[in-house]
């Protein structure tokens, strides 16, 4: 995104005050019994058709959120062992939208590699589609020491691997394809996923482990644990949702915490508190530098205090156990959940690093950061026999006192300004088989282009405010806007989730529709209309992104699910380019496709 090392130090040592994401919330699980209550009972494996819960009646079953059935009476075993085995194909026919760059610079989606002039030159089939499959074992082991203290894992195998992306023999040692390996490419088979040799990750990855403690004062949690709180706008954990109490088989990402967290009841009411300490950013640490690295590799430490990003989180909420809440839908009255938290952050240093795994600290220096945020945030759930409604409303407002190490056009202090929200409608007909939905959602954005100009991506978006003006070039903005929805909250399958990456800079309105054909097939549909919030930060400087229609036929039955969802994107002025060669001339974006299919077995 930027080639100066200060601006990318500046970007991770800020990352946690900017974005307001994956470490940032607390979790308050409605299913934990707390001191006074009875255990709840454990939930039954998903039975019936995989449709949307009812509280996200606009998700497709290419997102599949299972619903949580009726409870039963828990029974104590030492070792539960929870997870899922997907794989996803997927068909994307022009998501590029048309358009051309060098290098794939500057376009919304890359195009196939044989699109690339010099290929082009020597007669390569340049085409506009790419089609690609993916698979992912999700382990998801529980040991219960006893009946109040347990510890839990999340271990994903072949995490999103792509099919085919291993090919025995190939891109050895991280280099080119060995000569011993026929021009034509062909191999015997596929090699081991290895880090750093054929692949980005490991074919094992740990990604969450922690324990939790029943204590005659409340519930104690500790260690990296998922994060998940409301409808998943901030923090989402990309697969279970406690609050909810469904599961989103089709997340790619997935919020953890490092987490220190104590909550109880309030005694005499019903509500739920909670408050807890994130390790939200200590590096660089003893384990990435040989220099530092602990006495024969043992216990690692940090390098230093000060550049620390310190957070506190204070929880208050109502929350029914998911079964509750329809208990009480099912009997006519009203079902009322809500919460509130606020997050406070602050960092007083950060560090320029020219610092890599395994080496030594060459040339880290540290500089004065004076950054804090506070992350306010409101959710309610309401559900009243057919109908119900959910909403949640997030603020960022805080500060960073000093950038100047970044940019010499960076004086004085930044403001962060974010704001972001989403809520969703839906009403059930026709014995349930038929479920209607509406849902609206916003996410303040910034006045400033992605770098490089016509990236959509979130990815690409500048962190900082005149980050990229040349020396010297006066900045005449001081405030940071964009706020960005979790990479999983999934509102579409192209604008959001592919070419921009997540709800930013945007306003958009989602009609949806839901039909049960039988007791195990469901067909759905949405169409999606998307606005520029800051029509002037867009590659066309227009104020529409475009329209999505997406449908979707799933079959769901004893934890088996099978679905194809097709997805056509009209876009519209805020998604076309302005040519390189001539500003003054204005491309029209062209129309993508999607085709995606996925099998899915949970366990």
């Amino acid at each position: 995104m930027r080639s100066r090392p200060k601006l990318l130090s500046a970007a991770m040592g800020a990352a946690a005050i900017l974005w307001s994401g994956a470490s940032a919330l607390a979790q308050v699980n409605p299913q934990q019994p707390l001191p006074g209550t009875e255990p709840l009972p454990e939930d039954k494996k998903p039975e019936g058709v995989a449709e949307a819960a009812p509280t996200q009646p606009g998700q497709l079953p290419t997102t599949p959120i299972l619903p949580a059935p009726k409870a039963r009476k828990k029974r104590f075993q030492l070792f539960e062992l929870d997870g899922y085995f997907r794989w996803r194909g997927d068909w994307m026919k022009n998501f590029h939208l048309g358009f051309t760059g060098d290098d794939n610079q500057g376009i919304p989606f890359p195009r196939s590699i044989s699109c690339d002039p010099d290929a082009a030159a020597i007669g390569a089939p340049c085409s506009g589609t790419i089609k690609s499959s993916n698979i992912r074992l999700r382990l998801e082991p529980v040991i219960n020491i006893d009946e109040r203290s347990s510890v839990h894992f999340q271990v994903d195998v072949l995490d999103n691997l792509v099919l085919g992306a291993t090919p025995d023999g190939s891109f050895n040692d991280g280099t080119a394809r060995p000569t011993n390996i026929p021009i034509n490419g062909f191999s015997g088979g596929q090699a081991p996923v290895d880090s750093g040799r054929n692949y980005l990750y490991d074919s094992i990855r740990v990604k969450q482990a922690w324990a939790e403690v029943m204590t005659p004062l409340g519930l104690l949690r500790f260690g990296r644990m998922p994060s998940h709180w409301g409808m998943g706008i901030l923090a989402n954990a990309g697969g279970r949702d406690p609050i909810h109490g469904t599961y989103d088989l089709d997340s790619d990402y997935g919020d953890s915490a490092d987490r220190l967290m104590f909550g109880t009841m309030i005694p005499g009411t019903d509500l739920r508190f909670a408050i807890g300490t994130d390790w939200a950013s200590t590096t660089p640490v003893a384990a990435q530098s040989d220099v530092w690295r602990n006495r024969y590799d043992g216990q690692a430490f940090d390098l230093d205090d000060a550049d620390d990003v310190n957070q506190w989180i204070l929880v208050l909420a109502r929350l029914d156990s998911p079964e509750d809440f329809q208990d009480l839908r099912d009997q006519g009255q009203v079902a009322l959940n809500y919460g509130s938290y606020f997050v406070y952050r602050t960092q007083g240093w950060d560090y320029n690093p020219s610092l890599t795994l395994g080496t030594g600290p060459a040339g880290l220096n540290v500089v004065r950061r004076d950054a804090k945020a506070y992350i306010p945030d409101v959710w309610i759930h309401l559900g009243h026999r057919k109908l119900e409604f959910e909403a949640e409303a997030v603020a960022v407002i805080g500060s960073i006192g000093e950038l100047d190490d970044v940019s010499s056009n960076l004086t004085g202090s930044f403001n962060i300004r974010q704001f972001g929200g989403v809520a969703r409608l839906g009403y059930k007909m026709v014995q349930d088989k038929l479920r209607l939905g509406f849902e609206a959602g916003f996410a303040s954005g910034d006045q400033w282009d992605n770098s490089p100009v016509g990236v959509t991506n979130v990815r690409s978006a500048r962190a900082i405010p005149c980050s990229d003006l040349e020396p010297g070039e006066p900045c005449n903005d001081s405030t940071i806007n964009a706020f960005r929805f979790d990479f999983d909250y999934e509102v579409d399958l192209i604008l959001f989730r592919e070419l921009i990456g997540a709800v930013t800079n945007a306003i958009y309105v989602k009609p949806t529709l839901a039909y049960d054909l039988t007791r195990s097939i469901t067909f759905r549909a949405q169409s999606v209309v998307s606005f520029a919030h800051k029509p002037v930060a867009t590659p066309g400087n227009g104020k529409m992104y475009g329209v999505e229609f997406d449908g979707d036929l799933g079959y769901e039955n004893e934890g088996f699910f099978a679905g194809i969802a097709y997805g056509v994107l009209f876009p519209l002025s805020a998604m076309n380019h302005f040519d390189p060669a001539d500003p003054n001339v204005i491309t029209d974006a062209s129309t993508a496709h999607t085709i995606q299919t996925r099998l899915m077995l949970q366990f």
